[in-house]
């Protein structure tokens, strides 16, 4: 459990390539969503969701990851249904990110607010 609690307080990886991911996932649940790229399953979408959510540690809690691992994996609901709960997972890890760091854009160089005088 210390080694869970620990854990939760790093980001595992660098801030870009977490960016990258995150920003890869929003792009394939959009294609998904609008039903450009038949070759995303929920359940690939989910698994990314997970690779991104370890980047993410203090982002979201594993709860939430568990409970919606368990709506995708079940046979109840419809994938247009399972593609929303996983809208809602990127959504909150965005959020959070936002929240901590701002917005950045992925692959661009971070721009410093506070200019200095000449």
């Amino acid at each position: 459990m210390a080694a869970l609690a620990r854990r939760r307080w790093i980001m595992v990886g660098n801030m870009e390539s977490g960016r990258r991911e995150l920003a890869g996932l929003g792009d394939a649940l959009t294609m998904a969503e609008r039903g450009l790229d038949g070759q995303q399953s929920p359940a690939a979408l989910m698994a990314r969701l997970l690779r991104v959510a370890r980047l993410y540690p203090k982002a979201v809690d594993e709860t939430l990851m568990w409970q919606i691992t368990d709506l995708v994996a079940g046979r109840d609901i419809a994938d247009s249904f399972k593609l929303v709960v996983i809208r809602m997972g990127w959504a909150s890890i965005l959020q959070a990110e936002f929240k901590a760091h701002g917005l950045q854009v992925a692959g661009c160089p971070k721009i410093h607010r506070h200019a200095r005088a000449a």
